[in-house]
């Protein structure tokens, strides 16, 4: 194998499936990128047998053609720091050296090719074609809220619910919950429900960002469902995930039907709030109380040791006065993983599971709605 590219394109092709490559692992193969040379293409591809990641670059000079394995615990760190300009690669023997510019050169040792496991093929039929952007908005809405107890291994993963008009994505941890719902004018046909692994659907946004240096491309991932996988297409890259086997709880039946409570709240001023008054909460349960009356609401919270902090933000909001507690870091993920300015909290009491959700500033939904179980106040 030998071949000629350009330092950034070598970085970029690396960078998409980097995180796919396992540090630890009981197969060392696994610790590998395959680089395959042929047809004028360079082929790049890393699995840790959940998750497999192939990408593909043209802009490249094959001289020799060629297929190896190459452990990535130094390569790709290296090409990473490696200065702008032509970058060589050539097999010599059972090792690789990389070269550049005046004097960097790194050789290493290549892992038997034939260990490599064999990729799935991609099955492409029925692909059903979504806005890039909203696919990671969707995941980046929903994600933080899995499961990470492996003894409930579908709450790891999250639900995706497919309808001919719709595309709604739940993940829930049993404390919070967060489900992500788009309008969707695609070529599906019926219902489907399937778990999907996390940590590939996170890979995403990563292998997206092939799409913003494709100039025929049209800004769309291309999903492809297999009988326990999903597939993602985005330009010349192709991502393989697992499927989790179920059930996934009935989340409807958790969502409240009758909060009466509607606070309408600046995110930017909770957001500064919480960090104000969560630098006294107790670290073990991350307790803060949010108590409202009509037009405003007060944060506080106090510490085993004696400290305390309060903070006062304004709100719309016309009830009864109430207090609630919550675990300010699942509060703080919510209001980070909401794009709109403006949420509505909506509550019932203290002891029931209070909503959120964004509101968008022509008014309408967003789609997203967001449920977080209260803490038992101090004293209750």
């Amino acid at each position: 194998m030998k071949f000629e590219i350009q330092q950034e394109d070598f970085q970029k092709a690396l960078d998409v499936i980097a995180n796919v490559v396992p540090s630890k692992t009981t197969l060392p193969i696994l610790t590998c990128v395959l680089m395959e040379a042929k047809e004028g293409r360079l082929t790049l591809s890393a699995t840790n047998l959940d998750i497999s990641i192939t990408t593909s670059i043209d802009q490249v000079e094959i001289k020799d053609e060629g297929r190896v394995a190459l452990p990535g615990v130094r390569f790709i760190p290296y090409v990473r720091n490696l200065r702008p300009g032509l970058v060589t690669v050539v097999q010599v023997g059972e090792q690789i050296r990389i070269e550049s510019g005046k004097g960097s050169k790194l050789t290493e040792n290549t892992m038997n090719v034939e260990e490599y496991p064999t990729l799935k093929k991609l099955e492409e039929k029925d692909g059903l074609d979504i806005e890039a952007a909203t696919l990671i908005d969707m995941i980046n809405e929903t994600s933080y809220s899995v499961s990470r107890d492996e003894t409930r291994p579908a709450l790891m993963g999250i639900l995706w619910e497919l309808r001919s008009d719709a595309l709604t994505l739940v993940a829930t941890d049993a404390h919070r919950l967060a489900r992500s719902r788009r309008t969707l004018g695609w070529a599906f046909e019926g219902e489907k429900e399937m778990i999907v692994n996390t940590a590939g659907l996170r890979q995403l946004p990563r292998i997206s960002s092939s799409l913003k240096d494709d100039d025929q491309s049209s800004g769309n991932i291309t999903i492809f469902m297999g009988n326990n996988q999903l597939s993602f297409r985005a330009g010349s890259t192709v991502l393989h995930t697992r499927l989790l086997e179920g059930p996934f709880p009935d989340y409807n039946a958790v969502l409240p039907k009758d909060n009466d409570k509607d606070v309408t709240i600046d995110k930017a001023d909770l957001i500064q709030s919480i960090r104000r008054v969560s630098i006294s909460a107790d670290r073990i349960t991350s307790q803060i109380k949010l108590g409202v009356e009509s037009g405003r609401m007060e944060l506080s919270a106090k510490g085993i040791d004696g400290t305390q902090a309060e903070d006062e933000i304004a709100i719309a909001y016309e009830g009864d006065a109430m207090e609630i507690g919550f675990n300010y870091v699942y509060l703080q993920d919510i209001l980070k993983n909401i794009k709109a300015d403006t949420v509505v909290l909506s509550m019932r009491d203290s002891e029931n599971a209070a909503l959120l959700k964004p509101v968008a500033e022509d008014g309408s939904e967003t789609g997203l709605l967001c449920l977080l179980m209260p803490l038992r106040l101090a004293g209750d």
